[in-house]
């Protein structure tokens, strides 16, 4: 899972609320991403990443060099570790982090930011159309019914 802070840890908050002692997490965090075993984030065995840029700051060098190291860091756990499935909240993060899990043959999850009522965001329709996850889930009905091959869920 990645913590990147904003809403999407919030949102991260929630669904890994709903499913702690079930499984162990592996967490990637940016600098914004909250303090482990605070707030409703279960404490486990995280690794820096470096954050994106917004997209109206135009910076490409900082972007491609956040998708470069998450996917580095990504790619090296996976090859590392037992790790079963690669969970991703709507950030940013989510493209390299899936796209290592597909390379490597891991279960892979996107879920939609709750703030994507009628339209995906730009990484929702990137994960959509590359087929980036195993399972996308969209919490809204309209979202489900313009995207066929998503999932309805909720983590609120």
């Amino acid at each position: 899972m990645i913590l990147c802070g904003g809403g999407f840890t919030f949102e991260t908050k929630c669904l890994l609320n709903a499913i702690k002692g079930h499984v162990d997490f592996v967490y990637l965090k940016t600098e914004f991403g909250g303090t482990l075993g605070a707030g409703g984030i279960p404490d486990a065995e995280s690794h820096a990443v470096p954050a994106f840029a917004p997209l109206r700051r135009n910076s490409v060098r900082q972007n491609v060099i956040a998708f470069v190291g998450t996917f580095a860091r990504v790619a090296k756990l996976l090859r590392r570790n037992r790790i079963d499935l690669v969970v991703c909240v709507g950030c940013s993060h989510a493209v390299p982090m899936l796209l290592a899990g597909r390379l490597f043959r891991r279960k892979t999850t996107f879920v939609e930011s709750i703030t994507r009522v009628d339209k995906l965001s730009n990484t929702g329709r990137l994960v959509y159309h590359l087929r980036l996850a195993d399972i996308f889930i969209v919490q809204w009905p309209a979202l489900r019914e313009a995207y066929p091959l998503s999932r309805l869920g909720t983590i609120l």
